[in-house]
């Protein structure tokens, strides 16, 4: 009876699922999400494109340059007081009232859509490790799935030729036994290749070498979260789109109000040589203030501007309804599919049950009577189906959650 006790014993591991690396789930995906996001180009690249946008912010608030000039007189130019010698000029021209503060807002709300998109740039990374690393955890936990089903079969291995001595099974019995754990092994190799394959990937992810270390934990579990729909509103995506036509609606403000004059003032300042003679005010320099404006006669550009503008909002308006029609959708797939994945790790977790019930039964048979191999073989593979279709479930479970928390977190 020694070898049905060993068939209990590995029966009893069957459902544990180990992996060789334990550490805490949160921790260590927690820290891959915070290398990957330290190490991406690409969000440093989003991160400077930001930054760039702040200080677009300050060019546009700027005053047009000032204008300074000089010249000499060739010929004198006489005046009452004396010839002029030279003259020096300065003139600053002012934009109408509110031009300069609209364009400054518009350009804010640029560099709010792409901190906006920084956001969003950050939360698909976050998903793409979270998924990755789920990914990982099936492969592994399959593995070791596999090599407990490898074991109990080749504990039946040993109980079939037992019996071949004792003439109480054929030959037969034990080739498919041993055509099952060669079948086994195929599969554990070829799995064992996509994680390595697998592991490269995501530490590509993580922009490090490939051959670093992943640890992985030691379980996944089902957890009770709510997600609200509502938390839409508060998408990065969604948050740019705004911020891009609300940049639009203060271009538009500020080409109106470019169609309006232009204001200059300015300043003359011309040297004079005294004359020959004693005179009232001989050779007074003359101090000459100025006012100028700037009138575009011509408004047809501003008219066009302002209209495409309109234009432009009116398509963000579109494109902002069709990005939440497109989240919604997204949301509601993921939930479905994490109901789903919840209810079948429910049923296939009864059917590995009730799996192992009838292999048991089979079992306590051999204790009175010969053991029935064919059984045993078609309930260990309905066992082994069960276990990968709940990891499989799990993972599927864990993904649409990530998505869930990208969508609305």
């Amino acid at each position: 009876m020694k070898n049905t006790s060993d068939v209990k014993k590995w029966m009893s591991l069957v459902g544990v699922l180990i992996l060789v690396n334990t550490a805490a789930m949160g921790q260590d995906l927690e820290a891959y999400v915070n290398i990957a996001l330290k190490n991406s180009p690409k969000l440093q690249a989003k991160q400077l494109t930001y930054e760039s946008s702040l200080e677009a912010v300050s060019e546009v608030g700027s005053i047009p340059n000032t204008t300074i000039g000089g010249g000499y007189f060739v010929q004198e130019a006489e005046t009452r007081v004396g010839p002029q010698r030279a003259k020096l000029s300065a003139s600053q021209m002012f934009p109408w009232f509110g031009t300069l503060k609209a364009k400054k807002q518009a350009s804010g709300a640029l560099a709010e859509s792409d901190r906006f998109e920084l956001g969003s740039t950050t939360r698909d990374i976050t998903l793409k490790v979270k998924q990755a690393y789920y990914k990982l955890y099936e492969k592994k936990a399959s593995i070791e799935i596999i090599e407990e089903n490898l074991n109990i079969l080749k504990t039946y291995e040993e109980l079939a030729l037992n019996e071949l001595e004792n003439n109480r099974t054929t030959m037969v019995d034990v080739l498919k036994i041993r055509i099952q754990i060669n079948e086994l092994k195929n599969q554990k190799e070829v799995v064992n290749e996509e994680l390595v394959s697998d592991i490269k990937g995501f530490n590509l992810l993580l922009n490090r070498s490939i051959l670093e270390e992943v640890k992985i934990v030691d379980t996944l579990k089902v957890t009770q979260e709510v997600f609200s729909k509502e938390n839409l509103i508060d998408n990065p995506k969604l948050l740019k789109i705004e911020a891009m036509k609300e940049a639009t609606a203060q271009s538009e403000l500020a080409a109106t109000k470019e169609n309006a004059p232009s204001i200059g003032v300015g300043l003359d300042y011309v040297f004079v040589d005294e004359r020959d003679m004693v005179m009232p005010d001989n050779g007074k320099d003359i101090v000459m203030p100025m006012v100028n404006l700037s009138i575009p006669l011509f408004s047809k550009k501003f008219t066009s501007k302002r209209k495409q503008l309109q234009l432009q909002q009116e398509a963000l308006a579109n494109t902002k309804i069709d990005a939440e029609n497109e989240l919604e959708t997204l949301f509601e797939d993921n939930l479905a599919a994490l109901n789903n994945a919840k209810r079948t790790i429910s049923t296939q977790t009864e059917n590995v049950h009730q799996a192992k019930q009838a292999e048991q039964v089979i079992l306590t048979t051999y204790q009175t009577g010969t053991i029935d191999f064919e059984q045993v073989l078609e309930v260990q593979q309905l066992i082994l189906k069960y276990q990968l279709s709940t990891l499989q479930a799990l993972t599927a479970y864990h993904n649409s959650k990530a998505a869930l928390e990208s969508l609305t977190k």
